[in-house]
């Protein structure tokens, strides 16, 4: 007996139409975004004669054109230590400062804002919720003023006092943001009140329900915050070029770092600039490897509501 191909109904055909259109359009689009990161990583490997024979390409137009020499020197360069350790370095920690006080804020307040009652609660979270409409470049010049007038207020001119206060106001500003937050806060919303209040009649205080119950099912969705502060402050730019303008070379992060880093002839310098990029790449490419499995949980389990 020959069986017949079911003819698939009118929905089915609806629903497989809408994935065959979400395909394409999210192959199309992720094919502009990473032709730039392949045209980075591969004229990072370029010689200088095939930089100059052949910019267009993506990669080494021949297999002897592929070279490392753009790769060197990163750590040792003429003898002395080179500056890339020393930016890595402080990039490095001013972001895991950032991430660590950014997840603990993120969690304390989320906490407060789910499961502890207070006057003006829900006048305090339309207000963040408008606060989001409001660019953040705005509050750039008002920031700066009071980071002049506070330095100068406090007479801060030794090096070592200098680079503390300018390394406070690159992280503490980076903790503010209001989207991380609401994803806590609508994770927390999706756990059951009854475990809470369980915890409580038995005599639990917040702390311990904070740091025993509530943190510990939070495990994506801190993930998910690490990767997004973790991107974000490794990427800063213009607010850190604004604070270290002026300031000590050695002080600056990778990024800042990166606009003014060159080397060799006109073209070597194209090959100097995408090899550093490259490797400034790294940390975060570590940082989604290591989150990545995380990541989708912590967005099926946290959608942005008011």
């Amino acid at each position: 007996m020959v069986k017949t191909k079911r003819r698939r109904t009118k929905s089915e055909r609806t629903t497989l139409r809408e994935k065959i259109i979400s395909f394409c359009v999210l192959f199309v689009v992720s094919v502009v975004w990473i032709i730039p990161l392949l045209y980075m990583v591969g004229t990072s490997f370029k010689s200088e004669l095939d930089l100059q024979v052949h910019p267009e390409t993506l990669f080494p137009s021949a297999w002897s054109e592929w070279t490392l020499e753009h790769y060197t020197g990163f750590i040792i360069r003429e003898g002395k230590i080179d500056n890339m350790p020393l930016w890595m370095l402080n990039s490095l920690w001013s972001t895991l400062a950032t991430v660590g006080l950014t997840v603990l804020v993120d969690l304390l307040t989320a906490y407060a804002v789910v499961f502890l009652n207070f006057k003006g609660k829900h006048v305090l979270m339309k207000f963040l919720l408008l606060w989001m409409a409001v660019p953040s470049v705005i509050g750039t010049a008002p920031s700066f003023a009071m980071y002049s007038a506070l330095r100068n207020g406090l007479g801060i001119t030794g090096s070592v006092e200098s680079y503390i206060y300018i390394y406070f106001w690159i992280v503490v500003p980076g903790i503010t943001g209001i989207f991380n937050m609401l994803l806590m806060r609508n994770f927390f919303d999706s756990i059951p009140k009854d475990i809470v209040e369980s915890a409580k009649s038995d005599g639990a205080s917040n702390a311990k329900i904070f740091f025993r119950i509530v943190c510990p099912l939070a495990k994506s969705t801190v993930m998910l915050i690490v990767l997004f502060t973790f991107t974000g402050g490794w990427n800063n730019l213009l607010w850190p070029q604004l604070l270290l303008a002026g300031e000590s070379s050695y002080w600056n992060t990778i990024t800042v770092a990166l606009t003014g880093y060159t080397g060799g002839s006109a073209w070597g310098t194209a090959g100097v600039a995408t090899a550093t990029s490259v490797f400034a790449l790294l940390p975060i490419i570590i940082i989604f490897i290591i989150t990545q499995n995380k990541m989708i949980d912590g967005l099926a389990s946290t959608g942005v509501k008011g």
